[in-house]
């Protein structure tokens, strides 16, 4: 693989990445395109009740700034608007849907972007904001970028290449550490998961580009080319790289390449309309909603993969999967799948984000078959991605689809 460096070159150790003892709270990580999805925010709202008293209770802070500032008054008050104060609005209307109490948190990227606007960076550091995220019960992030997270809610040491090698908490990112210790829950969507992280976190790229060129530390403009932060995100979750819209946008081969290059073993990707749910005190995940997670145990050509569904659970830690309860076996029969174009979802054709590669993979763990294969539709050159039956693999059904474990996936030049 061209560009390839050790995975040792250019690391600084992070202490987050060490799993501290004493871990508290929950995260509910969410890959993508939450709207009104019932189990994923009803679970958010029954781990903020801090009693089990009911969800009125629940009292979820919002935190915006992963999206762009509203341009005007205007902008800021309409929900149906992709902006930070406008989504604010949105999560309220939300999570009060469900009998929580909620707090906008006003922090984005631009200060006093108009007048009149109360969001901005400074607010980051505003002692009252803090107290206000304290006084909560969870926290959520909302979608956008992940960088624009790093840039308002951590403190970093300029650096030109924007690679954020050394950053302090902000007042409010600290406030939001303490809902985590009084067993509180973090939630987040697309950028909001991501961001919790710790040491290198990914900041773009697409999966053709970043297998052909590799990583390189920095946000870039040219979004096909993979970036990641040294530094990385909160760190709150410890379990390996994260990252989000994962089976539906076909990045699996984007963080297998992070992952080799940086020196980490694990990944655990979540597709849209689907959350895993952490317990940080046991290092274990719950997958639920519509599609799947992802855990990818890298090596160095490919990796083995195990796709959890809805009532799945995980050690994150160990690796081991307990099926879930309404889990039944797969019989495997009949013959595999043809081989399968644009494996990887590349965002140069007419449909991109169709879950190519999780559709070839269940195809295969359903048939009789031992192998299966797809193509890139870049063809200088094209890479081949097969995925591989072993003595280990297991697959079973659940109330949300096929599950499988112990997949093989291996990826090499055509």
């Amino acid at each position: 693989m061209a560009g390839q460096v050790p995975a040792s070159a250019g690391r600084v150790h992070d202490p987050r990445a060490d799993h501290p003892t004493g871990d508290r709270g929950s995260l509910v990580l969410i890959g993508g395109a939450l709207r009104n999805d019932a189990e994923i925010v009803k679970r958010i709202v029954d781990l903020a009740d801090p009693d089990g008293d009911g969800p009125a209770r629940a009292r979820i802070a919002l935190v915006t700034a992963g999206a762009e500032p509203a341009g005007s008054v205007e902008e800021a008050a309409d929900a149906d608007l992709n902006n930070a104060a406008a989504n604010g609005l949105f999560y309220s209307a939300l999570f009060e849907g469900y009998g929580a109490e909620t707090y906008a948190v006003p922090v984005d990227t631009t200060q006093d972007a108009f007048p009149g606007d109360a969001y901005g960076p400074d607010n980051a550091n505003s002692p009252a904001v803090a107290r206000e995220v304290r006084r909560s019960t969870g926290v959520f992030f909302g979608g956008g970028d992940q960088t624009d997270y790093v840039r308002t809610l951590l403190r970093c040491r300029p650096a030109a290449d924007e690679a954020y090698r050394s950053c302090r908490s902000t007042l409010v990112l600290s406030a939001v550490e303490s809902v985590l210790r009084a067993d509180g829950v973090v939630a987040g969507v697309s950028a909001g998961t991501t961001i919790q992280q710790g040491a290198d976190m990914v900041t773009g790229g697409e999966s053709y580009e970043a297998w052909r060129d590799g990583a390189a530390p920095g946000y870039f403009d040219d979004a096909t080319k993979l970036g990641y932060l040294p530094y990385g995100g909160f760190g709150f979750f410890h379990q390996g790289l994260l990252d989000s819209h994962f089976g539906t946008w076909g990045r699996q081969a984007r963080m297998m390449r992070l992952a080799q290059q940086t020196g980490h073993r694990q990944v655990v990707g979540i597709d849209e309309t689907t959350a895993l749910v952490v317990d940080r005190a046991t290092g274990t995940g719950e997958a639920i909603g519509r599609n799947g997670v992802s855990l990818l145990d890298v090596r160095d050509r490919g990796a083995s993969w195990t796709y959890l569904t809805r009532g799945d659970r995980v050690d994150l830690e160990r690796g081991t999967v307990t099926r879930a309860g309404d889990a039944v076996d797969v019989v495997r029969a009949g013959e595999g799948p043809a081989e399968r174009a644009d494996i990887w979802d590349s965002v140069a054709a007419d449909d991109p984000g169709v879950y190519s590669l999780v559709d070839q993979a269940v195809a295969l763990v359903g048939s009789g078959a031992a192998s299966a294969t797809g193509t890139t539709l870049e063809s200088d050159p094209q890479f081949v991605t097969t995925l591989a039956v072993t003595p280990t693999t297991g697959v079973w059904r659940t109330s949300a689809g096929v599950s499988f474990s112990r997949l093989d996936l291996a990826i090499a030049p055509r």
